[in-house]
């Protein structure tokens, strides 16, 4: 305080913008022309306005992405807590929900824009908040479980690595993959090996202690549950468990590969994850969110756990596992649309995954629905932001805001499946539009444009030299690259998107 008192309110002014704008202009989004009459409007007329008609307003859609970098880039930097339930605009003492890290899909969901969305040193926070809490968490663990190896935590948690209400054993699981992530995004070798992996090895041997082996030699977790499902509980292979499990294996098993050593831990956890049992479909065509075939087609909760391998997992995707896919796609309508408004923004992210650009739009216009009401309610009139666009659980709860975000990147590039897939759900509403900084796995960003619903330009900026393959619809493109160096792409006016 007294460093700073001793600047003037210019000095600190312009050392704040020059801070900020070195990351919020790393990215860019155009998704068309607003209207005037509309731009002269306050963001509260234009809420209602974009409520009532099914008038495109671009411009403040392009506002809601940038709005999530914006909170962001002010709630979660180096040398600071991660971002909690409301981020870092808590106003009470007694917040809804203690304000806490809630380990089944909250603090994760707050981070899922960080890479995509060119933020990775605000992804640092949590990354370092998950490796203070490892020793701590292992204690919890064994006085839990016993004599175990490795560590987890409860649903709710706070700064000091202390937990309370249930039990999530995956949580830990979770966890992990935004240290895989950070890499997978960055590749880092050093912070691999010295961050990510030792934790990655952690949790894999708590999983490795717990799994329950099946006379069949199949593997399954047991005395799980999935939120929030809590009629059932303490069951043996759940679908969230299961998922979460294979996704931690299948990401140590690449850190390892990606480092070239510890070869027999690396081929004992591969081994271990062919043993899953996998993920099954329903009597009703759906992906059952239980091993046992019991899923309520009437039940629509806002928790979709059991569809973790869509999103942000990768076990399930259409080119890879169709069928899956097609479950999956079922048990999204069955569970609806109407929810609060972090299970809308989590939603906008499984429909892009199945490459369904207007039902992912769907999800964000019924988002950005502005509510006036902050009273903890659910269903039709629960999910949507307030007038000054924070996320309304209800009440204020900040993933929403971020997951959202993290939809965006998802409808316009997808890299999850060792290739960098352009527009893969674009929606009919976003025929012409741009955008810069958009990061991939593998160490790439990508600049593009697209016009009638048909890419344009395309350029990929690779920052780790290593070889990547580009996809849009039919049209792929083989690249040899180099660190620092940009690769333009060859376009066919006439290539269009993924086309149902």
């Amino acid at each position: 305080m007294d460093s700073a008192a001793k600047q003037s309110v210019k000095e600190l002014l312009a050392r704040h913008v020059k801070d900020y704008q070195s990351l919020f202009r790393r990215f860019s989004l155009d998704l068309g022309t607003t209207a005037p009459e509309l731009l002269a409007k306050t963001t509260l007329a234009r809420l209602e306005a974009y409520a009532k008609s099914t008038t495109a307003d671009p411009d403040l859609e392009t506002l809601f992405c940038q709005f999530g970098r914006y909170l962001l880039i002010s709630c979660s930097r180096p040398g600071s807590l991660p971002a909690n339930l409301q981020g870092v605009w808590n106003d009470s003492n007694e917040p809804a929900w203690a304000g806490d890290y809630h380990s089944n899909i909250n603090i994760e969901m707050n981070y899922w824009p960080a890479e995509p969305a060119n933020l990775a040193e605000c992804h640092q926070p949590f990354i370092d908040y998950v490796s203070s809490i490892r020793e701590v968490s292992a204690k919890n663990t064994r006085r839990k479980y016993g004599k175990i190896r490795g560590w987890t935590v409860q649903t709710m948690n706070n700064a000091c690595g202390v937990g309370y209400f249930l039990w999530n054993p995956p949580g830990s699981a979770w966890y992990a993959r935004h240290l895989w992530e950070h890499f997978a995004f960055g590749r880092d070798q050093d912070y691999l090996r010295k961050t990510a992996y030792p934790a990655l090895k952690e949790v894999c041997q708590f999983w490795d202690d717990r799994l329950k082996r099946r006379p069949d030699g199949t593997l399954v977790t047991p005395d799980g549950w999935s939120p929030e499902q809590y009629k059932y509980q303490a069951e043996e292979g759940v679908t969230y468990d299961q998922e979460l499990v294979y996704d931690l294996f299948t990401n140590t098993i690449e850190a390892a590969d990606a480092l070239g050593d510890d070869k027999e831990f690396r081929d004992h956890i591969a081994g271990l994850r062919d043993k899953l049992l996998k993920p099954k479909i329903g009597r009703w065509g759906q992906l059952q969110e239980w091993e046992e075939d019991k899923d309520d087609p009437k039940d629509d909760h806002r928790h979709v756990s059991h569809l973790f391998a869509l999103y942000p997992g990768r076990q399930i995707t259409r080119a890879t596992t169709p069928e899956l896919a097609g479950a999956a796609r079922v048990s999204l309508n069955a569970r609806g649309d109407a929810s609060t408004g972090w299970s809308r923004a989590w939603k906008i992210n499984f429909w892009a995954r199945l490459w369904d650009g207007d039902h992912a739009y769907t999800m964000l216009r019924s988002l950005i629905n502005v509510v006036r009401e902050t009273k903890t309610i659910y269903g039709e009139s629960g999910g949507g932001v307030y007038p000054n666009l924070f996320d309304s659980h209800p009440p204020f709860q900040i993933d929403g805001n971020f997951g959202a975000t993290a939809g965006y990147c998802e409808m316009l590039v997808q890299s999850h499946t060792g290739a960098i897939h352009l527009l893969p759900a674009l929606p009919k509403a976003w025929p012409t539009g741009k955008v810069t900084g958009l990061c991939a796995r593998g160490g790439f960003a990508v600049d593009m444009s697209w016009d009638d619903g048909r890419l344009t330009t395309a350029v990929i900026h690779s920052k780790s030299g290593l070889p990547c393959k580009v996809v849009c619809g039919e049209k792929s493109w083989e690249l040899n690259t180099t660190a620092g160096k940009s690769y333009p792409l060859t376009i066919n006016k006439n290539e269009k998107p993924n086309d149902e």
